[in-house]
């Protein structure tokens, strides 16, 4: 397996690294109001796992330590889901540390070969379209 997208993650201890100016306004209201940002950057999924990578963009523009690359062993993760999203459909992975979410465009496709990846390779039964768990 592998699939790379280009992506935007969710980080909910991302901090802009610039102050002042309009930008920062708005930076901070969609964080308050959505509890973090969203980052943009690339999701690869192999058979080892999931990696998350911001762009260099965000790289520059987050404060160190904000927005670290994100990697997420298959045998971790416990379920996928699509809670849903606007034009790019948000994939929430649940995982043995945690919740990760990411939106790209093609999301239905991204869940349907992981799902089909975790049921032949890591005993995983898919018991409805968009919730399925470890058995």
């Amino acid at each position: 397996m592998h699939i790379t997208k280009l992506s935007n993650a969710f980080y909910p201890k991302a901090s802009a690294s610039f102050t002042g100016g309009a930008g920062i306004l708005g930076i901070g209201f969609a964080k308050k109001m959505l509890g973090g940002l969203w980052v943009g950057g690339t999701v690869e999924i192999t058979d080892d796992g999931l990696r998350f990578t911001a762009n260099k963009i965000n790289r520059a523009t987050h404060k160190t330590g904000t927005i670290e690359p994100v990697w997420i062993p298959m045998t971790a993760i416990r379920s996928v889901d699509i809670p849903g999203g606007w034009v790019t459909k948000i994939i929430a992975i649940t995982h043995a540390g945690g919740e990760f979410r990411f939106r790209c465009f093609g999301a239905r496709s991204v869940v349907d070969q992981l799902q089909a990846h975790l049921a032949a390779h890591h005993g995983y039964s898919i018991s409805r379209a968009e919730d399925w768990r470890a058995t």
